[in-house]
């Protein structure tokens, strides 16, 4: 059984890249896009409180409970261009520099390899995440924003960097070069991103009341942008994002259409879709594959 925490994997990469400078300047350039993204931020809630007029001591910082979205999105974004280069590279990699025959004649099974992989991605991913709760901490501190928001963030944080590193580590398994299994992974992100939102908009168009999807919520469920949109619209206001689902069909849809619910969901399915793209990686570097 994998246990991430005695992976020799695991351990070899943290050592490898808590020794390289390549990473720490990584980590600097990683805090340097979050503090500008903050100070941007800072400069529309200045811009936005002097048009509005508000001065008094009581509203004067409400404004910053929006650094969360803002910074929160980038890394997000960070996240969802990183992990590609790093798992897409891995088993591609492995076979560039002539070393996969050998890591295959270790006693390792090719899903522990494949789960290796991706937990050094996970690792590194989650590194700069944390490194970035200081400067998220301003929305919870002066904001007033719930510290159990943060730490949720961190959680679907967590799965989404798993999500991404199964498909980088399936379009490495599949291609030989490192730099193909990058476009190819990116192709398959857009697909799972793109998809189920085309889907809405065909269901939208093809509705008459435009009011009424069967399809669409669910299809939904293995998109993590969707599942980040009900995430920061339902912490950071009141307003119910799953509405604009209408409610005429009900079933199912009127059991989960509480937000809280539809994310557990959502990270079931896609943590489903991650565990097949795991298996199906492991098979192609199997030792029956040629």
């Amino acid at each position: 059984m994998f246990n991430p925490f005695n992976s020799p994997m695991i351990k070899k990469d943290l050592k490898v890249i808590c020794r390289s400078m390549k990473f720490s300047w990584g980590l600097f350039a990683y805090e340097a896009v979050l503090v500008v993204v903050f100070l941007f931020s800072l400069s529309i809630a200045n811009i936005e409180r002097s048009y509005t007029g508000v001065t008094s001591n009581t509203d004067i910082y409400s404004g910053y409970v929006y650094f969360f979205p803002a910074i929160g999105i980038t890394q997000l974004m960070i996240i969802a261009l990183i992990v590609p280069i790093i798992t897409a590279s891995s088993i591609s990699g492995e076979r560039e520099r002539k070393t996969m025959d050998v890591l295959m004649t270790t006693t390792t099974s090719p899903v522990n390899i494949i789960l290796g992989k991706i937990g050094s991605a996970v690792v590194r991913v989650m590194i700069f995440v944390i490194a970035s709760i200081p400067i998220l901490s301003m929305s919870f501190v002066v904001g007033g924003l719930s510290w159990l928001a943060l730490l949720e963030y961190i959680v679907l944080a967590f799965f989404l960097a798993c999500f991404t590193g199964s498909v980088g580590i399936f379009s490495s398994s599949l291609c030989k070069k490192s730099i193909t299994a990058i476009i190819l992974s990116y192709v398959i992100y857009l697909g799972i991103y793109g998809v189920p939102f085309v889907v809405m908009l065909i269901e939208y168009l093809s509705n008459i009341d435009r009011q009424s999807f069967y399809i669409s919520p669910f299809a939904l469920f293995v998109d993590p942008v969707f599942t980040f949109i009900v995430f920061f619209v339902d912490r950071m206001s009141s307003n119910d994002v799953l509405s604009i689902f209408g409610g005429s069909h009900g079933g199912i849809w009127s059991i989960i259409r509480n937000p809280n619910l539809y994310m557990v969901i959502s990270i079931v399915v896609q943590m489903a879709v991650t565990a097949f793209f795991v298996h199906l990686s492991a098979k192609r570097i199997g030792p029956s594959t040629k």
